[in-house]
């Protein structure tokens, strides 16, 4: 994103240095116009890739997130005790707000790919989709409970399945950035 901020302000320096110097011509209203709309649409485009970058980014997390709350309830197999009952709620409840805050960023980034990149359309409709099924299948569990038997080998799969439709989301997070021509990568500090 740097990149496009740095060819934007040196575009502008370039333009601003070749006004200077060039001869004095009467002004024409239209110029001036079309100049000032173009210098609109550009810092347009700027702010929209900007706020697209945050947004992948932010959906990112939120699913790294919620893919380490499966990990630890996924973790929660075996002998029941209270101390896993709670720790199970809670980490049920935190995967659950993760993969609605992820569904609420991609909603964003849904909008504004729909103004500016059309062809990131569809990778996010298909993670939106997927996410929509994973929050379904999370709350197929409930709550999560250790009562021994089947009922417990079924809430490790279904944990399994919304792990892997998790990851398969972030490949689609990645081909939406690709055609917004983000960097899907998080920067580090």
């Amino acid at each position: 994103m740097t990149l496009l901020v740095k060819v934007f302000s040196a575009a502008l320096l370039a333009s601003s240095a070749a006004v200077a110097q060039a001869p004095e011509r009467p002004a024409q209203p239209d110029a001036g116009q079309s100049d000032a709309k173009r210098t609109a649409s550009e810092k347009a485009a700027v702010q929209a890739a900007v706020q697209a970058k945050n947004d992948i980014d932010l959906a990112d997390i939120h699913l790294q997130v919620a893919r380490l709350y499966l990990v630890g309830l996924h973790g929660l197999g075996g002998s029941p005790s209270e101390w896993d009952r709670e720790h199970g709620v809670a980490l049920f409840t935190q995967a659950q707000n993760a993969l609605t805050d992820a569904d609420r960023q991609l909603a964003e980034l849904q909008g504004l790919a729909q103004r500016n990149w059309p062809d990131a359309r569809d990778p996010l409709s298909r993670m939106r989709g997927s996410l929509v099924r994973a929050q379904t299948q999370l709350r197929s569990l409930s709550v999560p409970m250790r009562t021994g038997g089947g009922q417990d080998q079924a809430g490790q799969s279904v944990i399994k399945q919304v792990y892997r439709s998790l990851e398969s989301s972030r490949d689609e997070l990645e081909s939406a950035a690709k055609a917004m021509g983000v960097d899907a990568k998080l920067r580090t500090p």
